[in-house]
């Protein structure tokens, strides 16, 4: 079997050779021809033109050895490449290309680059590309080596070098990924730290119960990222370092850390609402409860499972429930549903019967007695209500609605709407009640069970959404590292979008194919003054 041309990847003692290498060649004599001297003038007897050319040829090759002997090996190349534009076609070619091979392959990544830069350049541009690549790989420049590589596989498929050129590829990729050891991007410290912290606490769970399942250490390093986009990007350079097989996070400034992941090619999990993140780069993830996954459930829950046909919407009319409004009237539509009223209201009022009162309208009723104070009757056209709203804002809305004699609905709300002071605040008029959140903590699920008694145990309070997601996330992410068929980052991207389904505390969650996550979220009402987990 012929050897491969390039050197295998260097040993930490490896490394410190390379650079000794680097720096001697960058110490030794280079000797120069007197600037304002004429090449020396071949004589010869033959008037034949294609022997002079053979004759300067092999003289510029001369030099050339001379030079490269003496580590000149910018001048060298020189020469070849003059060599080779005199004489092109000539057998002599792969004579000269045969001596231009072990220059490139002392040439440091910075010279390479300079020579591809060269005026009339006649050695092949693919040969300094692999070379080029090789050589990044040696100085220990992985992520450039991988891109220079991927580069020359590209453009020239059917190069001599592809195969040498991909199995170097292969054996960067491993080099790169520690199977047991991931990064984490949190907001440790700033104003954002309260945040960082619940996260912490999930994240140490789960990587105290994948080490007992899988009897091994795992090494996770955390990144604060003082909840700055500048600092979270910098860590996703410090974790490409310490040679990291994915990351989880960021959980808020998530687009700079994702680019700067992306370009990296490290798979990363940012825990974020925006629906457009995981289509930024194909090593991009995304898991997180979001306005869309919301109006899905609830829409399908109306029109699917209570069978209703007529529903309207109430909304603030801010950011929120604009953009709640938009969703769930597109959704409530694709099921098949008849969206028959919508109206939006001021959230800085506390009182808005006069908007609710648009809902409504009243119907003559000429038999009953005309003596009767109660001759018309309110009524609306509509079997449930949207209100995308916090609960503080629902508290007052909902007795507007009685007060209107809006009644006898089915009131369908956001995980906002999920805080006990709609149990206090509202008793009487939230029957009917459905709300959408993405952890439960009362759920019957097993894997949710399981998580809060766990949490419970360790740190002797009860989980919230935040310590669920991140405990779900690192589960996801070390459970498919832990598969024996990944082996780099490449395999690990791969597998995260395999749509495999997994059970965790927030309920079951997969990436599809763009690397956003698919969550089937909890739907909660009230009963007996409680909230409780519905059937589905």
């Amino acid at each position: 079997m012929t050897p491969r041309r390039f050197p295998i990847l260097p040993s930490l003692a490896g490394i410190s050779a390379v650079i000794l290498l680097c720096a001697m060649w960058g110490c030794a004599p280079r000797p120069v021809h007197p600037p304002d001297q004429d090449p020396p003038v071949i004589e010869t007897s033959s008037p034949d033109p294609a022997e002079r050319v053979a004759a300067r040829v092999k003289e510029l090759e001369s030099d050339a050895a001379a030079f490269m002997k003496s580590g000149a090996l910018t001048d060298a190349f020189n020469l070849y490449n003059q060599a080779l534009i005199l004489d092109p076609a000539s057998p002599q070619k792969q004579r000269i290309m045969d001596k231009v091979d072990p220059l490139l392959a002392k040439a440091p990544s910075g010279v390479i680059q300079i020579f591809l830069e060269t005026p009339g350049l006649a050695v092949p541009e693919a040969l300094l590309q692999y070379w080029l690549g090789v050589n990044l790989a040696q100085e220990t420049a992985y992520t450039e080596a991988l891109s220079v590589l991927t580069q020359f596989t590209v453009l020239w498929p059917d190069h001599p070098r592809v195969p040498d050129a991909q199995a170097l590829m292969t054996m960067i990729e491993q080099t790169l990924f520690q199977k047991d050891t991931i990064g984490c991007l949190l907001p440790l410290s700033g104003k954002y730290a309260v945040y960082g912290d619940k996260a912490l606490k999930g994240i140490q769970l789960a990587i105290q119960e994948l080490a007992a399942v899988h009897n091994r250490k795992f090494n996770v390093i955390i990144k604060d990222t003082q909840g700055d986009p500048d600092i979270a990007a910098a860590c996703v350079d410090e974790l490409d370092q310490a040679r990291v097989a994915g990351i989880v996070g960021p959980l808020l400034t998530v687009d700079a850390a994702g680019a700067r992941a992306q370009e990296l090619k490290i798979p990363l999990i940012a825990l974020t609402q925006k629906e457009d993140f995981a289509l930024s780069g194909e090593y991009l993830f995304s898991n997180f409860i979001t306005p869309r996954m919301q109006v899905q459930t609830l829409a399908a829950f109306v029109v699917r499972t209570l069978g209703l046909e007529k529903v309207a919407i109430l909304y603030p009319d801010e950011p929120y429930g604009r953009r709640h409004m938009q969703l769930f009237s597109e959704a409530v539509t694709d099921y098949g549903a008849k969206l028959v009223a919508m109206q939006a209201y001021d959230g800085s009022r506390t009182d808005i019967t006069d908007v609710i009162g648009k809902f409504t309208r009243q119907v003559d009723h000429p038999l009953e007695s005309s003596d009767s104070d109660d001759s018309d009757r309110i009524t609306f056209d509509f079997e449930a209500l949207f209100i995308p709203d916090a609960a503080s804002r629902i508290n007052m809305i909902l007795p507007q609605l009685a007060f209107n004699d809006i009644r006898d609905i089915v009131l369908l709300g956001t995980n906002l709407w999920h805080h006990h002071s709609l149990l206090d605040q509202t008793k009487g008029y939230n029957r009917n009640t459905f709300i959408t959140e993405g952890y439960f903590k009362h759920s019957r699920k097993p894997a949710t069970v399981r998580f809060n008694k766990a949490f419970l145990n360790l740190y002797g309070e009860s989980p919230g959404f935040l310590e669920a997601i991140f405990y779900d996330t690192v589960q996801i992410l070390l459970s498919t590292v832990m598969e024996t068929s990944v082996d780099s980052r490449k395999h690990l991207k791969e597998a995260l979008l395999e749509e495999i389904i997994f059970e965790g505390a927030t309920g079951r969650t997969l990436f599809d194919n763009t690397g956003a996550a698919r969550k089937e979220l909890f739907l909660i009402t009230i009963k007996n003054n409680r909230f409780v987990e519905l059937d589905r």
